[in-house]
């Protein structure tokens, strides 16, 4: 996790969270004292991956900032508040996807939440480079199949001739086959419709 912006009003918390964070994760969080100033830097840094708040913040209680950043961010959220107070709280918290850790805590509770969420953050980029990765393959089989198709209304070929026809072209034009499926596609396009 390289992005993380923690959010603190208080002096000596904020040190030692940004202290804990870099020296565990090997990162520099940027470090915030506001939900207004919060607000601004991820209006302007918008690929931050974690916020951790440390509430009370000096312009408002956090949670509203911490509703905010899931709603308008990809930035997971961790609200740090007072043990007694997580009741009134938790039940928002859960439905948003705010995660809640109860004060005092320990170093090793937040280390342990921060790794689970690098992991997911992790496992969920890859999922969704995957998912990328099969979305233009498909359409670059759909590319392919159309290209056939029109080979096959307007120049009378089978679908084996079209096939081995765009085969060729592609070796010819030393194009990927998608590629010179869209050349064919525009080709006819021009010739016929």
């Amino acid at each position: 996790m390289e992005k993380v912006l923690v959010i603190s009003s208080n002096k000596s918390a904020s040190e030692a969270l940004v202290n804990f964070i870099r020296d565990s994760f090997r990162c520099t969080p940027k470090l915030v004292e506001s939900a207004y100033q919060a607000k601004t830097y991820l209006d302007s840094e918008p690929s931050v991956e974690l916020a951790v708040i440390n509430s009370p913040l000096m312009d408002e209680s956090g949670f509203e900032l911490a509703e905010y950043i899931i709603e308008k961010t990809a930035a997971n959220c961790i609200f740090m508040i007072k043990e007694e107070h997580i009741e009134k709280i938790n039940d928002r918290a859960e439905k948003c996807g705010i995660i809640i850790v109860g004060k005092p805590f320990s170093r090793t509770l937040l280390y342990q939440l921060v790794k689970t969420l690098d992991i997911a953050v992790t496992r969920s980029l890859k999922l969704y480079s995957e998912n990328l990765r099969l979305e233009e393959k498909i359409r670059e089989i759909q590319t392919i199949d159309k290209a056939k198709f029109l080979l096959m209304e307007y120049k009378d070929m089978t679908e084996a001739e079209a096939h081995a026809y765009l085969e060729q072209y592609a070796m010819n034009k030393r194009k990927k086959k998608s590629i010179a499926a869209l050349e064919l596609i525009d080709r006819i396009n021009e010739q016929y419709l």
